[in-house]
This record gives structure tokens, sequence and C-alpha cells, in this order.
């Protein structure tokens, strides 16, 4: 029997295209999600029970099949991707091994080692945490001698939950932060250097945190020239049915 029904809905003002995500949790555990669009109706669908997920794309064709165990050294992910139903890759999946190097007291480690068999690729990603409130990641990977730096302060307070810098070869130097001014109300915002666009979404949590309202916004800043920012890109509904 169904133990929980979510649904989100939310409208791309860009795109002019609305999204719908489905999700239903029985009480056996299982999990079945199923992702709608009004433009190409059912997009994908996958499931979750225990230590094994499945999940297909209907317009690419791709199925994905991930096994997770944990165990004291960490975490083991085998992920398989059959695309286009080109069943003749398999077996060559991505490998993922998340561990710890560090976990004494204030300062603790996270460790993810990642190599993709289909596309012969590698990366890490390294995060160092001190107090639960400082936080540095690093990440690589093998097709690029670029790195990715994220450098992060969380005090959690009401007008500072958050703030981040993080660069990235792909996207340059950004800056974030996230406040929650009230009760059921959050707010994150992102400032991109490269692009001149400040980005912020709009959270307001009701009925318990059962229902949550969403608004995501794009303002350019002083020296943008693309002209293609709009202010209001995506609305959204989101409400959960618990029985």
């Amino acid at each position: 029997m169904a133990e929980k029904v979510s649904n989100k809905s939310v409208y791309d003002l860009q795109k002019k295209e609305l999204k719908n995500r489905t999700e239903v949790k029985f009480d056996f555990g299982l999990k079945v999600g199923c992702n709608f669009s009004d433009q190409t109706n059912l997009v994908s669908i996958d499931a979750e029970k225990g230590a094994y997920k499945f999940g297909y794309d209907f317009q690419r064709e791709d199925a994905v099949f991930q096994y997770t165990r944990k165990n004291s050294a960490g975490t083991f992910k085998f992920r398989q991707m059959v695309p286009s139903r080109h069943w003749e890759v398999v077996p060559s999946p991505a490998v993922e091994l998340s561990t710890k190097l560090l976990d004494s007291g204030k300062l603790k480690d996270s460790l993810k080692l990642v190599y993709d068999f289909q596309n012969r690729f590698a990366y890490y990603t390294e995060t160092l945490k001190y107090n639960k409130q400082f936080k540095v990641r690093v990440a690589g990977d093998s097709k690029s001698t670029d790195t990715a730096l994220c450098v992060g302060y969380k005090p959690d307070k009401r007008w500072v939950k958050s703030v981040k810098l993080v660069q990235t070869p792909a996207t340059g130097p950004l800056l974030s932060y996230k406040l929650k001014p009230a009760e059921g109300w959050r707010v994150a915002s992102e400032a991109s250097l490269r692009s001149r666009t400040l980005a912020a979404s709009l959270t307001f949590r009701a009925l318990q945190g059962d229902a949550e309202l969403v608004l995501d916004a794009a303002v350019p800043l002083p020296g943008n020239s693309t002209g293609k920012v709009k202010l209001l890109r995506k609305a959204g509904l989101k409400v959960d049915l618990k029985f």
C-alpha cells in the first residue's frame, strides 16, 4: 500500500514547458517515480528498493542500473548505463567509492573516487570539514589538468545560512549565499562573475512542510550584454500526501 505520494510541478517560462514529477513510496520499501512534460508526455521512470535502483528515459531510450553497498570501509556504487538501447556496451560500469580518511573530533573529510569504464574517464572529489561550519572541496578529472575549488562557511544563522565561493573551469567564479529570513522561508542566491548574472530561488514551505512553493528568478548584473536574462525563470509547487 502507498505510504506517501509526492507531486512536484515546475513551469519553465523560458522553454514554456510544464514539468511534473510524481513519487510514490510504498510501505514495503519500494519507491517509484515518474517524470512528465506537457510537450513530450511521459519522459522517464525510476524505481528504488534497498540497494537497487533502475531508471529509463523514454526520450533518449537510455536505461541505467545502480547497486549500492555500504560497509565499515565506505560506500561502493556500481552504475551501468545503457545508451539508446545499445546493450552491447555491457559490461562497462561506472564504479564509485566514497570513504573517509580523517575523522578526528572537529576535523573530518569525505573522499569520492569514480572511474567510468564506458567513457574511460576518472574523477575525484575531496571534501574537508572543520567544526561542521567550514568546508573546502577540491575536484578534478583525468581529462583535464584544471581543478574545481569550493570554499564554504555555514554559520546556520537566520540571515546567513551559508556562504560559498566556487571556482570551476566551466563556470568561472560563483558566489553563493543562503538565508532563512522567517519560518518556512528560504532564499538561495548565486552570482556569476563570468556571465554577469545574479540568480535567486525563493522557497516557501507550508502545511508543516508538506507543501512547497518555489520561484526561480535571474537578474543581469552591470556589464551583462547578452540581453537574454529573464527576471522570472521558473515557478513550481510541490505537495506531499501521507497515508
